[in-house]
């Protein structure tokens, strides 16, 4: 059963991936992912595409699309050595409108910190 996160230390630290998560993405910092990816990490995209790790990092490489990328409604949830963060996003698309989504991505321990393994992005 899902239990919520009450060691500190492993909140603040998946909250702080998070942000960064979020902020990587927006700023195509593939450089980041490249750290916090675990080798074999899988992104389900919104058009219903599956992407492994090495066409993950292609595509965030790639300047954004949408402007003002923000989460919202963040919830962090621990089973045992593997941590699933939910949130909602709000962002400007190229032709100025606004759009929004969920993600849900999936970290598990490795050593003292966490490493990615999976993420699912949809858009409203």
């Amino acid at each position: 059963m899902a239990t919520t996160i009450t060691d500190a230390a492993d909140l603040a630290m998946l909250r702080r991936l998070n942000e960064e998560f979020i902020r990587s993405v927006s700023g195509s910092d593939s450089a980041w992912f490249e750290r916090h990816l675990a080798a074999d990490f899988l992104n389900s995209n919104p058009e219903g595409t599956l992407s492994d790790r090495a066409a993950f990092l292609r595509q965030v490489a790639r300047p954004s699309a949408v402007t003002q990328l923000a989460a919202q409604d963040v919830r962090i949830r621990l089973f045992g050595q593997t941590a699933i963060v939910h949130g909602r996003t709000t962002y400007r698309k190229a032709d100025g409108h606004p759009g929004s989504g969920r993600y849900t991505d999936v970290w598990a321990r490795a050593g003292d910190g966490w490493q990615c393994v999976a993420a699912d992005v949809t858009r409203c």
